[in-house]
């Protein structure tokens, strides 16, 4: 045992408040900092709150997507040949996939929740055309990070033209939006992996419409998810 006195220790007086938070909040952020990219998940938003909240953040992304899907038609916009419809020419599969339409084609009660219970509804209601839009964007991004493809944005390829071409989130999402995201990995395996292998026709022109997109989107950003509420599996 130490030879020195010993002393009472005087009990440590209370942090304040603020310095307890600041801490609090710089351990918050690093953690944040560090985490791995998850897209994510937001709670469903009120109908009025979504159109709104799609006027910001992502809107000039959604007003290119509408431009080149709909040809500026608006929210009514329908395409008799392949059944896409509304201001961003949503395909019945896409609805499907994030649970507005069920295998038979009927309008489900999370699009019911919306208030669109029939393609006329949903024509005619921008607020959940925004919503559906949300979701069916986060739903690509997910699958993009999935198959890999959303780690390539930042860094410049040779396109099937030879030409650079620079990858951005913006842009895997549009592409994706257009063609899918097994086409845009499919793409940049190709591109990255084995350029020189040769393409069939079909190929060829998805890969095509892959970098237009990834050109055309190139300098705006799809930050924003308004609206998106939760994902089916």
């Amino acid at each position: 045992m130490s030879t020195q006195a010993v002393h009472s220790i005087a009990p440590r007086t209370a942090r304040p408040a603020k310095a307890v938070a600041k801490t609090a909040d710089f351990k918050g952020a690093l953690v944040r900092a560090q985490a791995p990219f998850v897209p994510a998940t937001r709670p469903a938003a009120s109908p009025g709150s979504v159109a709104m909240a799609a006027r910001g953040g992502d809107a000039t992304f959604r007003n290119r997507i509408a431009a080149q899907e709909s040809a500026g038609a608006g929210w009514a916009a329908r395409n008799a040949a392949s059944g896409a419809i509304g201001r961003y020419q949503m395909l019945p599969v896409a609805l499907r996939d994030i649970g507005w339409q069920g295998a038979d084609g009927g309008w489900t009660e999370r699009a019911a929740a919306l208030g669109v219970r029939s393609e006329a509804e949903f024509l005619a209601n921008p607020a959940a055309q925004e919503a559906a839009m949300s979701q069916y964007l986060q739903r690509t991004e997910r699958q993009l990070a999935a198959n890999g493809a959303l780690g390539a944005a930042g860094r410049t390829v040779t396109a099937t033209d030879g030409q650079p071409l620079a990858i951005t989130q913006a842009g895997l999402v549009a592409a994706a939006h257009r063609r899918g995201a097994g086409t845009v990995a499919r793409w940049l395996d190709h591109r990255t992996r084995t350029p020189d292998a040769p393409l069939p026709e079909p190929t060829r022109a998805a890969f095509a419409s892959v970098e237009r997109r990834l050109r055309d989107f190139a300098g705006t950003s799809v930050a924003a998810r308004p609206g998106a509420g939760a994902l089916p599996a």
